[in-house]
């Protein structure tokens, strides 16, 4: 019997697969690798002294990141608005990035895009299922019906766009 778990804390993403059965014990260490590796992707300087790993009564932190505080027109600016598919990447950065969402609905990223007044026009909008489509095979994941969220390497390369 094939077993696979895929974790996933902040920005640090990883799988594990075995054919054969895996022990509590095997678990936890993938897990305490997984918050190792999140850690260690922390600056020090930005690890507040109460979150720091030897603080009693705490679980360790994952990950902390500063939102920017940008508009979505100035995140489409610099991540890319021009065509439909990249004002919903732009909104689903805005949404995810800023706003700090995991994941967002279709009818908040079509309030989001609606809001980038400097990119979006009418067809962006009625065209939305196409472009959802295309998206959710190259960079979208679809958590739940109308529910989706950027796929962890895109998350990873727009937060970078939007932290210069």
């Amino acid at each position: 019997m094939a077993t696979k778990i895929h974790l996933r804390a902040g920005e640090v993403e990883l799988t594990l697969e075995s054919d054969n059965p895996l022990a509590v014990s095997d678990i936890k260490d993938f897990i305490a690798q997984v918050q190792d590796l999140a850690q260690s992707l922390i600056p020090q300087s930005a690890t507040p002294a109460s979150h720091a790993p030897n603080a009693p009564n705490e679980a360790p932190l994952l990950i902390e990141h500063t939102s920017p505080q940008l508009h979505v027109n100035s995140v489409a600016d610099r991540v890319g608005g021009k065509s439909a598919s990249e004002l919903a990447v732009a909104a689903a950065s805005y949404l995810q990035i800023v706003s700090g969402k995991q994941s967002f609905t279709r009818k908040e990223l079509l309030d989001t895009m609606k809001s980038a007044t400097t990119f979006y026009s009418v067809n962006m909008g009625s065209n939305l299922s196409a472009t959802l489509k295309s998206l959710i095979t190259t960079r979208f994941n679809q958590v739940a019906n109308d529910t989706y969220s950027l796929r962890s390497h895109d998350l990873i390369e727009l937060r970078a766009k939007l932290a210069q």
